[in-house]
């Protein structure tokens, strides 16, 4: 839609023509807008609003059309009032005419996925780079170049997202959704984890989750959302995190189900205790995939002081 259309509408509006649809879409715009005289911005302060702005409204309109939430920064709400005809009007209106079916919603999935001990790396059409961990799935809509949906089906993935202001980029991960327009950070979405988690490593998202209000994460911060309590911390990131892709398996402070499952992950060894003090035991150590399956285990079971037997089809952990 055009400009001129855009300010044909609001001038509908203010004149009490527009539909009941519009004028909730435009009030809930306004509504979080200060009454103060715009200011003049550089390019660079304008294109950063312009992603705020984007990043504080998708996710409203993402949910049933909910109210627009208040922009926290001074300078961000006095800008707004001067971008809403130009470039921010544009961009509000755009994504939040009705639809008969949501952004998540599109038909047409491909499904690329990895093996045990496998890394893939995947370029997407806009310059998106998406690098996958072993025992990964995702799904990437094939209406990709008009709607940048991916959904994480299981395991672990870097995004090197390709900045595009006019279609954010979004990820399905269980019960999370992660929005950013142009950014690198990581997903870990094991469907056997408890724990979820997106790690930035530059830029800025938005991680959704229902009825929850949307966590901005910047440089250097990580968000882990537990299931079993349904809740979200944030944090520091830890650095090893994604040192996943030159071939590491990173533990930190890992239960002792957590590196049960990493182990069958990366190495394919299915591990099993029956000693609660064992199973009570927290592991944090980095190793190289490309050690020998049993090697690997031995060097943790060794940090602890703990044996192994091997089984039939599991090996099994005690004192």
């Amino acid at each position: 839609m055009d400009i001129l259309k855009i300010r044909e509408i609001f001038k509908r509006y203010l004149a009490s023509k527009t539909s009941p649809a519009e004028n909730n879409k435009i009030d809930a715009w306004y509504n979080n807008l200060d009454e103060e005289l715009p200011v003049v911005l550089d390019r660079e302060k304008e294109q950063q609003i312009k992603e705020d702005i984007w990043l504080s409204v998708m996710p409203q309109l993402n949910n049933n059309g909910a109210a627009v939430k208040s922009i926290n920064y001074q300078w961000l709400k006095i800008a707004a009032t001067m971008l809403l005809i130009s470039s921010a009007g544009f961009l509000f209106w755009k994504h939040s005419q009705p639809e008969k079916k949501s952004t998540l919603a599109i038909t047409g999935y491909s499904t690329i996925s990895t093996q045990t001990g496998q890394r893939k790396r995947v370029n997407l059409p806009d310059g998106t780079v998406i690098t996958l961990n072993s025992s990964s799935s995702i799904r990437i809509a094939n209406s990709f170049k008009s709607a940048r949906n991916v959904i994480i089906e299981d395991g672990e993935a870097f995004f090197d997202v390709k900045h595009d202001i006019n279609h954010p980029f979004i990820i399905k991960s269980g019960p999370l959704t992660t929005q950013v327009l142009g950014t690198a950070f990581n997903i870990r979405a094991y469907s056997a984890l408890n724990k979820l988690s997106v790690g930035v490593t530059h830029g800025k998202v938005g991680v959704m989750l229902k009825n929850k209000a949307t966590q901005y994460l910047v440089n250097n911060q990580q968000l882990v959302f537990d299931k079993k309590q349904a809740r979200l911390t944030v944090s520091s990131l830890d650095q090893q995190t994604s040192t996943w892709q030159q071939g590491n398996m990173v533990l930190n402070d890992a239960s002792f189900a957590e590196m049960a499952i990493l182990m069958e992950k990366n190495y394919g060894l299915h591990i099993s205790t029956n000693e609660k003090r064992v199973f009570l035991n927290h592991f944090t150590t980095t190793l190289s995939t490309s050690m020998p399956a049993l090697k690997a285990l031995e060097v943790i079971t060794a940090i602890h002081h703990l044996k192994i037997k091997q089984r039939r089809d599991t090996i099994e952990i005690f004192r």
